[in-house]
Order: C-alpha cells, then structure tokens, then sequence
C-alpha cells in the first residue's frame, strides 16, 4: 500500500485522510455485510440440535405403538354399545332405577338430543335434564352415588338447588350426561365388502362392421331412332334410259 501511495505523490497529511477514508469504509462494509453472519454457526448448529433431539423424539413414539394400540382398544370397549334409537330410553331407565332406589322424587325427564363428542370419536352423550322436589339431603346424596358407582358413565354436567318453603326438604334441576359406546361402522362395512366378491362387468358385444354401400353409377344409353324409308308411288313409270 505504501508502493501505491507512493505513486500518488502524496504529501503525509493526505496520505494520513487517504488511509482513515480506506479504514471507514472497511469497517462500514464488514458492518453491513458481515457482521449479520456472526451468529450463523451457532444457529445452525441449534437447529441441528433440535432436529436430533426430534428424531429421537418421534422414535421413541414408534417404539410405543403397540402399548398405545393395546390402550385403545381398552378405550373403544369401554361403555355400554347401546342402538342410537335406545340411547333415550337406556338412560330414562337407569336414572328411574337410581333415582327409585334413593328415595328422590323428580318430576320430569327431559332428555336432550343425542350428540357426538368432539375428544373422542368412540362414544356419544345422551343429555337429560331431571327436575325434582320435597328431596332430603341423603336421598340427594345418595342418588348421586349411585350414579356414579355403576359402569353406565352417567356425570352430573350441572346442579341447580333451592330450598322448599319449609326449609326442610331440597328441590332443583339436575343435568344428567351419559356417554354410549359409539358403533364403528368402518370396519364392519369393510368386512361385508371383502366377503362380497365385486361383480364382474357384463361383456360388452362385439361391434359389426356394416360395409358401406357402393352405388353403381348409372349406365347412359343412347337413343336408337328407326327412320322408316320413304314411300313408293305406285304404277310409277320406269325411268327412262337415255
């Protein structure tokens, strides 16, 4: 760099501003182009970090899938598989039992309608709403119990109490749950289509060709006319000989 300031024939105080004006701009240059870069590696090597430890992750979740095929079919056994059209009236059943058995006295039954559930695509919720009056505080409690003593999945979703006008006895509305075990028609329609062999097309008949039709064209023919000949005279004298 000396050999080229020396080119310039410059005196030391514009080689001095020469130089400071090449440093400035060396350093503005790494600031800009260069200095954004300083952490790359270290994010690269992050993100390779991650990416094995997902790996991993999602390995060890493969190896699990047989406990998790033995957990769900547990799960899709559980409940009782009732018909849709009888989810109404298994609960109205069970709940009268129950409620007969406690000594509670409802009023009314109103059952809600029949809804899938959105975390579980094995059951449906059968909703009721069971209002009832003049109820002491044990047959309440008990009536409760025994809802959720049996395998039926009946929960109690809401609880309404008021007191009678007598302060003695308890009456309310109570929002019965139950969820059914949901018939999974996927596997049993595959099994009847598989039993089922697929019915061969009918053949189709073959094509016949019509030749197409050649037309002659029409032979011309010419037109014979017949001319008589002329008349003779009769008794017509001889023609003379000269």
């Amino acid at each position: 760099m000396t050999r080229w300031l020396d080119k310039l024939n410059l005196r030391p105080q514009e080689r001095r501003l020469v130089i400071f004006v090449a440093v400035v701009v060396f350093v503005a240059l790494n600031w800009f182009f260069v200095k954004p870069y300083f952490g790359e590696l270290g994010r690269t090597q992050q993100r390779m970090y991650d990416t094995e430890r997902n790996v991993r992750r999602f390995n060890d979740e493969i190896q699990r899938k047989a406990i998790y095929q033995k957990q769900l079919d547990e799960l899709s056994k559980q409940g009782a598989q009732v018909p849709t059209e009888e989810i109404g009236t298994s609960l109205t059943r069970e709940v009268d039992n129950k409620a007969g058995a406690a000594g509670v006295n409802y009023q009314s039954l109103v059952l809600n309608p029949v809804r899938d559930v959105r975390t579980n695509t094995f059951f449906q919720e059968q909703g009721a709403n069971l209002t009832f009056a003049n109820t002491g505080e044990p047959e309440l409690i008990n009536f409760l119990y025994n809802l959720a003593s049996q395998k039926s999945l009946i929960r109690v979703k809401s609880m309404i109490l008021r007191p009678d006008p007598g302060r003695m006895k308890l009456g309310g509305t109570l929002t019965l749950v139950e969820s059914f075990q949901k018939k999974q028609p996927g596997k049993a329609t595959a099994t009847v289509a598989a039993a089922i062999p697929a019915a061969k097309p009918a053949p189709t008949p073959p094509k016949t060709i019509t030749p197409p039709k050649v037309t002659s064209p029409p032979i011309k023919t010419a037109a014979v006319t017949k001319t008589n000949p002329p008349p003779q005279k009769a008794n017509a004298p001889p023609a003379s000989k000269k």
